[in-house]
């Protein structure tokens, strides 16, 4: 039996509906006005590279674009997120990483796609050095989870990561700045306030205003039902997709965990959430059809759209 979180999932017309509302979303935050015309475009390029996600890797065992629609509901409940133009192209090269990284799933002779996969997180981790916590976990995956990790495949990752670093290099040199790439790094070993007095710790969360507190609180309990749904019903789906969504899985929980114990990240590591939550969500809305996943899938519309109400008018 179809209900309405399958007809709505399994629909044509579902994304460019939501495509709309996210343009509608973007105006009213201020797309127009304050000419965030570069925020903009990397949310589009974002929502693109997700949709070709879903459809090269086969995602969803039917027809559905919730992919990138739920990556676009829950950007859109994040308005505080739209001026950020660092955080948008480090979205846009975190996702832009899953292509070449699944591409080379049981590859370990073909160093090419790792190299791409990497390359994309040395881009983004000019711009938010604290990605790089993210590349063990990616050379865990090519061991376990994708298969693909050789001397070749290694060598290649690291390749990828510094190369970003060797064109920025030739500008600090002209320039005779050392201080800079010093000071970029440094910020690695800078744990506060993981390691600091409890006071200091509540006073980063309290910076972070109401906006980001009711989202991250309304956000995750939507992230976690997708992935505890995924874990008891992957059986059903193909042993690749079933490693795909491991990595998924696992980048939305230490994106998570981030977000708590480094939250004066938040704008970056939860975007990386979203972006990697989307797909376990996707999936529990477009392949559940019970009574009581059509009230969720309805609750989940709800609150999202509500959400992203309030955070228009804070």
């Amino acid at each position: 039996m179809k209900r309405l979180q399958n007809k709505i999932a399994e629909s044509r017309l579902t994304l460019p509906i939501t495509a709309a509302y996210a343009s509608l979303v973007w105006a009213l935050g201020g797309a127009v006005v304050d000419q965030m015309w570069m925020q903009f475009a990397c949310f589009v390029l974002t929502t693109y590279v997700i949709v070709e996600l879903n459809t090269t890797f086969v995602l969803l065992r039917t027809y559905s674009r919730m992919v990138s629609c739920v990556f676009l509901c829950l950007t859109c409940s994040s308005p505080f997120l739209f001026p950020a133009i660092d955080g948008g192209i480090v979205a846009l090269c975190y996702s832009i990483m899953y292509m070449p990284l699944f591409n080379g799933y049981q590859d370990r002779t073909s160093p090419g796609w790792n190299f791409y996969a990497f390359l994309a997180l040395g881009v983004a981790s000019l711009l938010w050095v604290q990605i790089l916590y993210f590349v063990p976990l990616m050379w865990i995956f090519m061991v376990f989870s994708l298969r693909s990790m050789s001397w070749r495949t290694f060598f290649a990752s690291l390749l990828g990561l510094i190369t970003p670093y060797w064109f920025a290099s030739l500008w600090f040199i002209f320039t005779e700045d050392i201080a800079t790439p010093i000071a970029h790094f440094t910020q690695l070993t800078e744990f506060m306030p993981l390691y600091g007095e409890t006071s200091n710790l509540l006073s980063v969360y309290e910076s972070l205003g109401a906006s980001r507190c009711l989202t991250f609180a309304v956000v995750t309990p939507m992230l976690f039902t997708g992935i505890i749904h995924y874990l008891r019903k992957r059986q059903n789906d193909k042993l690749n997709t079933r490693m795909y969504y491991s990595v998924f899985i696992v980048n939305t929980i230490a994106a998570l965990t981030l977000t708590i114990l480094q939250p004066q990240h938040f704008d970056f590591t939860f975007r990386m959430a979203i972006v990697s939550g989307s797909p376990a969500i996707a999936h529990f809305l477009t392949h559940t059809r019970t009574f009581i996943t059509n009230i969720s899938f309805i609750v989940m519309l709800t609150a999202t759209v509500a959400l992203t109400i309030v955070n228009l008018l804070i």
